[in-house]
Protein backbone atom coordinates (compact mmCIF):
# COMPACT_ATOMS: atom_id res chain seq x y z
CA UNK A 1 0.00 0.00 0.00
CA UNK A 2 2.76 2.43 0.90
CA UNK A 3 4.25 2.14 -2.59
CA UNK A 4 0.94 3.03 -4.28
CA UNK A 5 0.51 5.91 -1.82
CA UNK A 6 4.03 7.19 -2.39
CA UNK A 7 4.36 6.69 -6.17
CA UNK A 8 0.83 6.25 -7.49
CA UNK A 9 -0.61 3.15 -9.13
CA UNK A 10 1.07 3.74 -12.49
CA UNK A 11 4.44 4.43 -10.84
CA UNK A 12 4.70 0.99 -9.21
CA UNK A 13 5.65 -2.21 -11.00
CA UNK A 14 5.20 -5.80 -9.87
CA UNK A 15 8.97 -6.20 -9.49
CA UNK A 16 9.11 -3.34 -6.98
CA UNK A 17 6.11 -4.74 -5.09
CA UNK A 18 7.85 -8.13 -4.89
CA UNK A 19 11.10 -6.52 -3.74
CA UNK A 20 9.33 -4.66 -0.92
CA UNK A 21 7.51 -7.88 0.05
CA UNK A 22 10.82 -9.77 0.18
CA UNK A 23 10.25 -11.89 -2.92
CA UNK A 24 10.72 -11.71 -6.65
CA UNK A 25 8.19 -9.76 -8.70
CA UNK A 26 6.88 -12.86 -10.50
CA UNK A 27 6.31 -14.56 -7.11
CA UNK A 28 3.51 -12.01 -6.53
CA UNK A 29 1.48 -13.92 -9.12
CA UNK A 30 1.17 -16.82 -6.70
CA UNK A 31 -1.03 -14.59 -4.55
CA UNK A 32 -2.52 -12.04 -6.96
CA UNK A 33 -3.34 -12.01 -10.66
CA UNK A 34 -1.50 -8.69 -10.95
CA UNK A 35 -1.20 -5.25 -9.47
CA UNK A 36 -4.84 -4.52 -10.44
CA UNK A 37 -5.96 -7.16 -7.98
CA UNK A 38 -3.57 -5.81 -5.34
CA UNK A 39 -5.11 -2.34 -5.75
CA UNK A 40 -8.62 -3.75 -5.55
CA UNK A 41 -7.75 -5.73 -2.43
CA UNK A 42 -6.40 -2.58 -0.76
CA UNK A 43 -9.47 -0.54 -1.73
CA UNK A 44 -11.77 -3.33 -0.51
CA UNK A 45 -9.86 -3.21 2.76
CA UNK A 46 -10.42 0.55 3.00
CA UNK A 47 -14.15 0.13 2.40
CA UNK A 48 -14.32 -2.75 4.93
CA UNK A 49 -12.64 -0.67 7.62
CA UNK A 50 -14.96 2.28 7.07
CA UNK A 51 -17.97 -0.04 7.20
CA UNK A 52 -16.74 -1.61 10.45
CA UNK A 53 -16.18 1.82 11.99
CA UNK A 54 -19.63 3.08 11.07
CA UNK A 55 -21.80 0.02 11.67
CA UNK A 56 -24.22 -0.43 14.55
CA UNK A 57 -27.88 -0.22 15.51
CA UNK A 58 -29.36 3.01 16.84
CA UNK A 59 -32.87 4.00 17.84
CA UNK A 60 -32.06 7.71 17.67
CA UNK A 61 -31.11 8.80 14.12
CA UNK A 62 -29.11 11.75 15.48
CA UNK A 63 -26.93 9.37 17.48
CA UNK A 64 -26.50 7.22 14.39
CA UNK A 65 -25.51 10.26 12.31
CA UNK A 66 -22.92 11.28 14.87
CA UNK A 67 -21.60 7.69 14.90
CA UNK A 68 -21.38 7.66 11.09
CA UNK A 69 -19.50 10.96 10.97
CA UNK A 70 -17.12 10.15 13.81
CA UNK A 71 -16.40 6.64 12.49
CA UNK A 72 -15.66 7.92 9.00
CA UNK A 73 -13.45 10.71 10.39
CA UNK A 74 -11.54 8.26 12.59
CA UNK A 75 -10.81 5.93 9.66
CA UNK A 76 -9.78 8.81 7.40
CA UNK A 77 -7.31 10.10 9.99
CA UNK A 78 -5.97 6.78 11.24
CA UNK A 79 -5.60 5.23 7.81
CA UNK A 80 -4.63 8.20 5.74
CA UNK A 81 -2.58 6.22 3.20
CA UNK A 82 -5.42 3.78 2.58
CA UNK A 83 -7.94 6.62 2.21
CA UNK A 84 -5.55 8.50 -0.07
CA UNK A 85 -5.18 5.40 -2.20
CA UNK A 86 -8.97 5.18 -2.55
CA UNK A 87 -9.31 8.91 -3.28
CA UNK A 88 -6.52 9.13 -5.84
CA UNK A 89 -6.50 5.73 -7.53
CA UNK A 90 -10.15 4.72 -7.88
CA UNK A 91 -10.06 5.58 -11.59
CA UNK A 92 -7.35 2.93 -12.05
CA UNK A 93 -9.70 0.17 -10.93
CA UNK A 94 -10.22 -2.28 -13.79
CA UNK A 95 -13.74 -2.52 -15.20
CA UNK A 96 -14.06 -6.10 -13.97
CA UNK A 97 -14.02 -4.86 -10.36
CA UNK A 98 -15.89 -1.56 -10.70
CA UNK A 99 -19.44 -2.88 -10.56
CA UNK A 100 -18.93 -4.75 -7.28
CA UNK A 101 -17.10 -1.83 -5.69
CA UNK A 102 -19.69 0.68 -6.90
CA UNK A 103 -22.43 -1.49 -5.40
CA UNK A 104 -20.68 -1.59 -2.00
CA UNK A 105 -20.12 2.15 -1.97
CA UNK A 106 -23.67 2.89 -3.11
CA UNK A 107 -25.01 0.80 -0.19
CA UNK A 108 -22.82 2.81 2.19
CA UNK A 109 -24.00 6.11 0.75
CA UNK A 110 -27.59 4.82 0.83
CA UNK A 111 -27.18 4.05 4.54
CA UNK A 112 -26.11 7.66 5.16
CA UNK A 113 -29.01 8.98 3.07
CA UNK A 114 -31.50 6.88 5.06
CA UNK A 115 -30.05 8.16 8.32
CA UNK A 116 -30.23 11.76 7.08
CA UNK A 117 -33.79 11.19 5.89
CA UNK A 118 -34.72 10.13 9.42
CA UNK A 119 -33.11 13.30 10.76
CA UNK A 120 -34.33 15.69 8.05
CA UNK A 121 -37.46 14.18 6.44
CA UNK A 122 -38.41 17.48 4.80
CA UNK A 123 -35.39 17.29 2.47
CA UNK A 124 -35.47 15.47 -0.86
CA UNK A 125 -33.33 12.38 -1.44
CA UNK A 126 -31.34 14.33 -4.04
CA UNK A 127 -30.44 17.00 -1.47
CA UNK A 128 -29.56 14.37 1.12
CA UNK A 129 -27.39 12.47 -1.37
CA UNK A 130 -25.57 15.69 -2.26
CA UNK A 131 -25.04 16.35 1.46
CA UNK A 132 -23.53 12.88 1.93
CA UNK A 133 -21.10 13.41 -0.95
CA UNK A 134 -20.16 16.85 0.38
CA UNK A 135 -19.54 15.43 3.85
CA UNK A 136 -17.49 12.53 2.53
CA UNK A 137 -15.50 14.95 0.37
CA UNK A 138 -14.71 17.06 3.42
CA UNK A 139 -13.67 14.07 5.51
CA UNK A 140 -11.79 12.20 2.79
CA UNK A 141 -9.81 15.33 1.92
CA UNK A 142 -7.66 14.62 5.00
CA UNK A 143 -5.78 12.19 2.75
CA UNK A 144 -4.29 15.24 1.03
CA UNK A 145 -3.67 17.44 4.07
CA UNK A 146 -0.12 18.45 4.94
CA UNK A 147 1.29 16.58 7.96
CA UNK A 148 1.34 19.72 10.15
CA UNK A 149 -2.44 20.15 9.78
CA UNK A 150 -2.96 16.54 10.86
CA UNK A 151 -0.95 17.16 14.03
CA UNK A 152 -3.32 19.92 15.17
CA UNK A 153 -4.56 19.17 18.69
CA UNK A 154 -8.12 17.87 18.56
CA UNK A 155 -8.18 17.49 14.76
CA UNK A 156 -10.61 14.55 14.95
CA UNK A 157 -13.06 16.59 17.02
CA UNK A 158 -12.62 19.64 14.77
CA UNK A 159 -13.36 17.68 11.61
CA UNK A 160 -16.28 15.78 13.17
CA UNK A 161 -17.74 19.02 14.51
CA UNK A 162 -17.51 20.82 11.18
CA UNK A 163 -19.11 17.87 9.36
CA UNK A 164 -21.95 17.59 11.88
CA UNK A 165 -22.58 21.34 11.93
CA UNK A 166 -22.56 21.39 8.14
CA UNK A 167 -25.22 18.69 8.06
CA UNK A 168 -27.33 20.74 10.49
CA UNK A 169 -27.86 23.14 7.60
CA UNK A 170 -30.35 20.56 6.29
CA UNK A 171 -32.64 21.25 9.24
CA UNK A 172 -33.00 25.00 8.89
CA UNK A 173 -36.71 24.63 8.33
CA UNK A 174 -37.04 24.90 4.56
CA UNK A 175 -37.33 21.96 2.23
CA UNK A 176 -36.72 24.04 -0.89
CA UNK A 177 -32.95 24.49 -0.94
CA UNK A 178 -33.18 26.99 -3.78
CA UNK A 179 -34.56 29.55 -1.32
CA UNK A 180 -31.64 28.96 1.04
CA UNK A 181 -28.88 29.68 -1.46
CA UNK A 182 -28.81 33.19 -2.91
CA UNK A 183 -28.37 33.04 -6.66
CA UNK A 184 -25.38 34.97 -7.98
CA UNK A 185 -26.08 37.19 -10.93
CA UNK A 186 -24.08 36.48 -14.03
CA UNK A 187 -22.47 39.39 -15.87
CA UNK A 188 -25.19 41.18 -17.79
CA UNK A 189 -28.00 39.40 -15.89
CA UNK A 190 -30.72 41.91 -15.12
CA UNK A 191 -33.20 39.45 -13.59
CA UNK A 192 -34.21 40.06 -10.01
Amino acid sequence: MHLFYERGFDGVGVDLIGEKAGMSGPAIYRYFSGKDEILMTLIDEAVDRVLMSTGGQFEDPRQELEHLVRGHVRRALEERELMSLWTRERNCIPKAYRSRLRSRINRYIGHWVECLHSCYPEQSRDVLTAAVHATHGLIDSTAMWPPQALRTAGVEEILSGIALQGLEWLGQGQSDTATKIPRKKAAGDRSA
